[in-house]
């Protein structure tokens, strides 16, 4: 029997156009970002596989902004093809690279046999896959390099990263978190310095809902909003995950700092509790269909006000200064949101501190 030829994975790049007769949906494919054009661009979750896919993410950051009086931003978006790879394997492994455990599923062992060659053939294959670099090569590279392919220096490269933002769903956070550990290695082998290598990435701002991503090991400015019940970001467990897992029921709504992942959180987002990782409510107007719960709304609040003026310091070139710049106002509290962080955390850690020494009474 013959083996398989390895196909590489590979992205589609769509930007956001006015509609017409000729494009009746608003979009067109494109190859090319500008590097001195205020960007926002947009990496959904996995099941993004179509040009008209990704197009739905855009449009979602296109309403938003526009009923802020935004247009004067290009917006982009990403659809995958994974080749021969499967996106469920890729971010097991970006987790275990990143010192997490993950929850191991209960299949049969011709199955487990056959995802364990999968994953040896993905390594093998693409140690970092193919569409991570071709995204880097097309987004970032530009930013942090000259017409002779040397490194910028370090005034200019900010100036062009603080240009472009990021939003991300779900997978779109894994390619995220991977793009910048691959653009890191490259600006390396560049002849950058870490120190200034460190300083330019942390102008990068990836604004994230519902991340199938390390919180920790983020080399980006990374702002995540999720819910506590959102099943599909248990998989990856460690000891806080499981405690989320236990206790979501009594998470009020609450900001976790830089050392523990950044991160707005709430109970439930929505009534519909079958809804916790859709996005869908950054579109306000989505509400009417898709009720948020009191809490929902506050983190949801945050996420859009993080967007919106996330896409004003993209069109005015202005540095970032807090997460509270981004985040507070019209009707969030950040500093209550922290102060709520802050006792959410001392209550866990307490109950792990408890919960491992019974474990260790039980020896």
């Amino acid at each position: 029997m013959t083996e398989k030829k390895y196909v590489l994975s590979n992205a589609t790049i769509i930007q956001r156009i006015p509609k017409s007769e000729t494009n009746p949906y608003g979009y067109i494919p494109t190859e090319v970002v500008p590097f001195d054009k205020p960007t926002m661009a947009v990496f959904g979750g996995d099941l993004t596989q179509t040009e008209r896919n990704a197009n739905y993410y855009a449009k979602q950051i296109e309403e938003l902004l526009k009923e802020s009086g935004i247009s004067n931003i290009n917006i982009y978006s990403i659809a995958y093809n994974f080749g021969s790879g499967r996106s469920k394997l890729e971010r097991a492994e970006m987790f275990r690279s990143a010192g997490r455990r993950i929850k191991e599923e209960r299949i049969l062992p011709e199955a487990k046999k056959r995802l364990d060659l999968i994953q040896k053939s993905m390594k093998d294959n693409e140690p970092v896959p193919n569409y991570i670099k071709q995204l880097y090569k097309i987004f970032l590279y530009p930013r942090i390099s000259d017409e002779n392919n040397k490194p910028l220096n370090i005034n200019d490269a900010v100036f062009r990263i603080r240009k472009i933002k990021f939003y991300a769903h779900c997978q779109g956070a894994a390619a995220l978190w991977q793009m910048s550990n691959y653009m890191y290695d490259e600006m390396l082998r560049m002849g950058y310095e870490k120190k200034n290598i460190e300083k330019i990435q942390k102008e990068l701002l990836v604004i994230q809902h519902s991340p199938l991503a390390p919180l920790n090991k983020q080399k980006f400015m990374t702002i995540s909003f999720a819910s506590a019940n959102d099943t599909m970001m248990q998989d990856h467990n460690n000891q806080f995950a499981d405690w989320f897992n236990d206790n979501y029921q009594d998470i009020i709504p609450c900001y976790f700092g830089p050392k523990h992942g950044n991160i707005f959180i709430a109970t439930n987002l929505y009534t519909n509790s079958f809804k916790e990782h859709d996005n869908r409510c950054i579109v306000p107007s989505e509400e009417i269909s898709c009720p948020l719960t009191t809490e929902g709304k506050i983190i949801f609040t945050a996420e859009r006000n993080a967007l919106i003026r996330s896409a004003l310091k993209a069109i005015d070139e202005t540095p970032i200064k807090s997460v509270a710049e981004l985040t507070d106002g019209n009707g969030v509290n950040f500093k209550r949101l922290k102060k709520n962080g802050d006792a959410v955390y001392s209550v866990m850690l307490n109950d792990l501190h408890l919960q491992n020494l019974s474990h260790d009474h039980q020896k």
